[in-house]
């Protein structure tokens, strides 16, 4: 059955779980970390390109955990991984409060890194794939939209607790609200799949019920056949290049702000703004991608990115400042929903953890790589302008490589199918 007794899907808990998981424990480590730049730059005396790097080990992090979480969160405990890494990750955020130096920073960055792998993106785009066979969009935008909201409502606390106490204490603080905030809706809700609870994915009803729901399951590539395809490989090119753009321009924004003249407080709210649009756009984009798939979503960001870059360049007068806050938010939660939802549109259900786990180790690292580039431009050259008009292009490109993946996923898997059925005939 499809719904519990009271009529409501289970799934949505689970989407709920999720939420929260990407309220808290990633909005925090992920897009919260750059409200810290400015005052630990300063106080520990290094730069904005050291203290990148010393960020980006956590990247490092993710990505060499993301194959290893992959496998190990489709086929073992989901739930005890996931609470453990969780209780790690938060530990790990308060301990930055005893750094003093950027290498504290990167060894620490790279354990909450295989933290991160395991408690966020990966288990719930796993759950997610296997809870929705409709409404997929919908349900992955609601819980990436956590992230967002998260962003915006912990921004000014955040700012405020660096303001007032000092970016240690800040630290603490925050690491026991990554613990506090997660950990009970992923012991609650955190359900790898409907059989967990005697229950079908919704949509199933729609698929010719029981016979058709196992074949449904067995669709799709194996990462081995994955891993031997063009169409693969062009994918993993363009979710490089759009990651390479979400980790190059978010993290930088606020610095960027004040550097152009405006005071930090209005950084602040241009960085709440942006969150809150990247909340409403996640939710347009699961829309986006339930009617017309990858290919309309990429189109769709395609066109939000080009108007908030150019707006960027523009944004020493406030109301350009605002316009970019709001594009960039519809535009970058491609670097959220993007990765599960064409990774599952395109490769399918059949090996779906491994694939995403090493889509994801391309994805990270390239976020990651970045941060570097955009504060290499700045150290270089003491502005961010050469980096925004580099990063509009490579977005551009990036859509350009999914959409020619997208269009390629008919026609490769038709022919990995004829050659399996051509060497199941040799033995037979």
């Amino acid at each position: 059955m499809a719904e519990d007794s009271k009529g409501i899907f289970y799934g949505w808990y689970v989407v709920l779980c999720g939420f929260f998981i990407m309220f808290a424990g990633f909005s925090i480590i992920n897009s919260l970390h750059s409200l810290f730049m400015v005052p630990v730059t300063k106080d520990l005396g290094i730069s904005r390109t050291t203290f990148s790097i010393a960020l980006s080990i956590a990247g490092l992090g993710v990505a060499v955990a993301s194959p290893i979480m992959g496998k190990l969160l489709a086929k073992g405990n989901m739930k005890l991984i996931m609470s453990i890494c969780v209780v790690m990750a938060g530990a790990g955020f308060m301990s930055y409060s005893l750094a003093n130096s950027a290498v504290y920073f990167s060894i620490i960055g790279f354990v909450i890194g295989i933290c991160v792998a395991g408690f966020s993106n990966i288990p719930i785009s796993i759950m997610l794939t296997n809870w929705f066979y409709e409404k997929k969009g919908k349900a992955m935008g609601l819980a990436f939209a956590g992230s967002g909201i998260g962003a915006a409502v912990l921004s000014p606390i955040i700012t405020n607790l660096i303001s007032n106490y000092g970016w240690r204490t800040a630290y603490v603080i925050a690491g026991i609200l990554i613990i506090v905030l997660t950990l009970p809706l992923v012991l609650l809700f955190a359900k790898k799949s409907p059989a967990e609870k005697g229950l079908v994915p919704l949509g199933s009803d729609k698929m010719e019920m029981a016979e058709t729901n196992v074949e449904s399951e067995q669709n799709g590539l194996t990462i081995g056949e994955a891993k031997k395809t063009v169409m693969f490989w062009i994918f993993v090119l363009g979710v490089v290049c759009f990651a390479l753009v979400a980790g190059g321009v978010q993290m930088h924004i606020p610095a960027y702000l004040i550097d152009i003249g405006h005071p930090a407080i209005f950084a602040g709210t241009i960085f709440g703004i942006l969150s809150l649009a990247n909340t409403v756009g996640k939710l347009i984009l699961g829309a986006v991608l339930d009617k017309y798939g990858t290919a309309g979503g990429a189109i769709y960001v395609g066109v939000c990115m080009t108007i908030a870059m150019a707006a960027l360049l523009l944004a020493k007068t406030q109301a350009f400042a605002f316009l970019f806050a709001i594009a960039f938010g519809f535009s970058i939660v491609i670097s959220t929903l993007g990765p599960p939802f064409m990774t599952n549109d395109i490769f399918g259900k059949k090996d779906f953890g491994s694939i995403f786990g090493l889509v994801q180790v391309f994805f990270v690292a390239a976020g990651s790589l970045g941060v570097i580039v955009s504060g290499l431009i700045y150290d270089l050259t003491e502005s961010y302008r050469a980096a925004w008009i580099f990063f509009l292009c490579l977005f551009i490109f990036s859509m350009v490589c999914i959409l020619a993946a997208n269009s390629m996923k008919k026609k490769t898997v038709r022919k990995i199918k004829n050659i399996s059925d051509q060497k199941n005939r040799i033995y037979y």
